[in-house]
């Protein structure tokens, strides 16, 4: 699931990011599913002026009252990824912080298999409690494993 605002406008990032990822929580839990996965972003905060972080504040708390056993979330810093639309800021921002992170690795950005592979631990590995929350050091870390 995920949207951009460009793509979707302000009401529809929000239905696809915010409502749907939700309900989609929901539905797994109401299925059984016991531990929840959610990646957010990094700075998500429920009261933020910035559309964007306050919809993945919002989710998480929506998530996390779902009621799981256990719930980890991922808060990635900026992924990096070839995309099949064209977004040439994006681009070029991507192209800069893969350089930065050739001295500052964990800092900036994260490479989206890095996260998958943090993921997919994060569900083998047994947890630190009822909900985890992994800020993008801890994603590198795991995304090793």
């Amino acid at each position: 699931l995920g949207t951009t605002r460009a793509k979707a406008g302000a009401d529809g990032f929000v239905r696809v990011d915010r409502d749907y990822v939700a309900q989609a929580a929901e539905l797994a839990r109401a299925g059984g599913c016991q531990h929840f996965v959610l990646q957010s972003s990094r700075g998500a905060n429920q009261h933020s002026r910035f559309l964007y972080l306050r919809v993945k504040g919002e989710v998480e708390n929506l998530v996390q009252a779902v009621g799981f056993d256990r719930c980890t979330i991922l808060r990635p810093a900026v992924l990096l990824c070839k995309r099949q639309e064209s977004r040439p800021a994006e681009w070029m921002a991507q192209q800069f912080l893969r350089v930065v992170a050739q001295v500052f690795p964990t800092a900036y950005s994260v490479p989206v298999e890095t996260v998958a592979r943090a993921m997919v631990a994060s569900v083998l590995q047994p947890g630190e409690g009822k909900v985890e929350v992994l800020e993008n050091g801890a994603i590198h870390e795991l995304g090793k494993a």
